[in-house]
């Protein structure tokens, strides 16, 4: 993973109770009243490096990521030439790497090697 240097994933966080308000909004696919977080971390130390816990259960990780300080601020944040892995459903950028997805076949070496 040379020149990476973060890595990034979605998950969401339980809720004790119901929500009073707008609880429909917080219930997420697996059936739980749930807030998103988004976590970036430093995998070879595991340091914490941002985080969003502000939207919605039922929000997609892609929408949650945007509202991040590294995904605003990309430029002060990650080094020129350095990237940030995330997976499939983030979006392609030249400092955030996604594996290929699967075309109607399978990954030709090239692709499961960088994959």
């Amino acid at each position: 993973w040379r020149n990476g240097i973060f890595v990034v994933d979605g998950s969401t966080i339980n809720l004790f109770a119901k929500p009073g308000l707008y609880r429909e909004t917080f219930y997420d696919w697996k059936l739980n009243y749930s807030l998103n977080c988004q976590l970036m971390i430093m995998p070879h130390n595991l340091l914490i490096m941002d985080y969003a816990l502000r939207q919605l259960g039922s929000i997609h990780d892609a929408y949650t990521f945007q509202n991040t300080h590294i995904a605003k601020s990309h430029g002060a944040l990650i080094p020129q030439r350095h990237w940030m892995w995330a997976d499939m459903s983030y979006p392609t950028e030249k400092w955030c790497v996604i594996p290929f997805k699967k075309p109607w076949g399978s990954l030709n070496w090239k692709q499961n090697t960088y994959s």
